[in-house]
């Protein structure tokens, strides 16, 4: 019987033409090339760098555009210890981690500690579990989801407090994005997207399993520069994509996905969360998968391509919380 290598795993999806599905696989552990439940993942536009939060590793670790590894920040002894890292957002030369022991963390984009941001509690500039975060490029401001608090948190440029919105309609917010127009919440509770206008008022809210958005337990989203939105559901085991009218046009079966961002040249990478390979008859690599997957790729069998991929590469629950 074939033994079972439990992996974590980054991998691209491209689509809006081919699928590329793998960028890394990484083995479950705690070197510097391991992955141990990986949640939150952005990228530097300006290097195409992805840095992806590894929770149980207590850092973040930062590959380049194609999947190699390159360095490490946040496991260190003092200030900048992290515990759980969750959420990520880049602004400039700067990158805020949310954690689970509810504070942000303030690096530069090199891995060098700056700042520590909040604490636990209830009131201004504190948190529980606050796992979605980003920055608003115009102005520097950063809104921050303060789940277990039910609402939104907007700091300043300079990452003092500057308001809160949200309490009246939220319950347990999860990530935020924003548009021109719109503020957009991802809600757990009662899975739905809430859209805020830049007064802080509710416009409208996109209710799971009624108006078009149909997930189960969202994890992260996204919103591409074609304002499709792309939602992770940790559940059901896919990736939702929807117009910008809320209609479902396309979703992808993918193992426990969980952070999720776009590139500015349109390609998708996700972060997945507890893989195992298993499959009787593969040699029990990766790359075996791949090739028999490029092989179907170069046909533009895009959906064998997808199944040959994950009946090797099959989901083994593992949660985080």
């Amino acid at each position: 019987m074939a033994t079972a290598n439990t992996l974590e795993r980054i991998f691209s999806v491209d689509y809006k033409s081919k699928i590329q599905p793998i960028v890394s696989v990484c083995k479950r552990g705690k070197e510097l090339e391991n992955l141990d439940g990986p949640q939150g993942v952005t990228i530097d536009n300006s290097t195409g760098d992805i840095y992806v939060a590894d929770y149980w590793n207590n850092c973040v670790k930062v590959f380049d555009c194609n999947g190699k590894i390159m360095f490490k920040f946040g496991d260190e002894e003092g200030e900048g210890k992290m515990n759980g890292p969750i959420g990520l957002a880049i602004y400039r030369d700067r990158i805020l981690i949310s954690q689970s022991s509810s504070c942000i963390l303030n690096y530069h984009l090199n891995g060098e500690f700056v700042s520590r941001i909040g604490k636990l509690g209830q009131g201004e500039l504190e948190f529980q579990y606050p796992p979605g975060l980003i920055f608003d490029e115009s102005n520097g401001e950063v809104y921050i989801c303060d789940s277990d608090n039910n609402r939104i948190q907007i700091l300043s440029k300079a990452l003092t407090y500057k308001t809160q919105f949200g309490q009246d309609n939220l319950k347990s917010p999860l990530d935020v994005k924003l548009t021109k127009e719109f503020i957009y919440i991802l809600d757990r509770s009662n899975p739905c997207l809430h859209l805020y206008n830049y007064n802080l008022i509710l416009h409208k809210s996109i209710l799971s399993r009624g108006y078009g958005l149909q997930v189960f337990i969202p994890f992260f989203f996204y919103i591409d520069n074609s304002s499709n939105i792309l939602i992770t559901d940790y559940t059901s085991h896919y990736i939702f994509i929807f117009n910008s009218q809320f209609d479902l046009i396309h979703k992808i079966s993918i193992p426990d996905p969980t952070g999720i961002a776009v590139n500015n040249r349109g390609r998708v990478i996700v972060v997945c969360n507890g893989v195992q390979m298993s499959k009787p008859g593969f040699s029990g690599k990766p790359e075996s998968a791949i090739k028999r997957a490029d092989e179907f790729i170069e046909v533009e069998k895009y959906d064998v391509a997808m199944e040959v991929l994950f009946d090797v590469l099959r989901n083994t629950r593992h949660r985080v919380w």
